[in-house]
């Protein structure tokens, strides 16, 4: 399920650890499952950046870069369930005027 913009900062519940090297996998065949049945052609190749989970232990953010400058594609976890919430499309270059800064 795509996430809106409000969906997704709903899950900014308190600031996030990056937990890269030692996040827990809770079911890699069903993640996998998800990412390849949500791909979104026009991000190219994907591969997972960073993870980062909140401080209070609700959610994860599994970061994908793409091949798209400044735009990761985000699957959120909720850890607590043990399922995915959603992913959303997180396009900084809107979010932040990257594009208008030349970055």
């Amino acid at each position: 399920m795509e996430l809106t913009s409000e969906e997704f900062d709903n899950t900014f519940t308190s600031n996030f650890n990056e937990v890269t090297e030692t996040a827990e996998n809770f079911n890699g065949k069903d993640f996998d499952q998800y990412v390849k049945s949500n791909l979104i052609d026009e991000l190219g190749v994907m591969q997972i950046e960073y993870i980062y989970d909140t401080k209070d232990g609700n959610w994860r953010h599994v970061i994908f870069k793409t091949q798209l400058k400044n735009i990761n594609y985000v699957v959120v976890i909720d850890i607590n369930k043990k399922t995915i919430l959603g992913h959303h499309v997180l396009d900084l270059n809107e979010k932040y005027g990257l594009n208008a800064l030349g970055l």
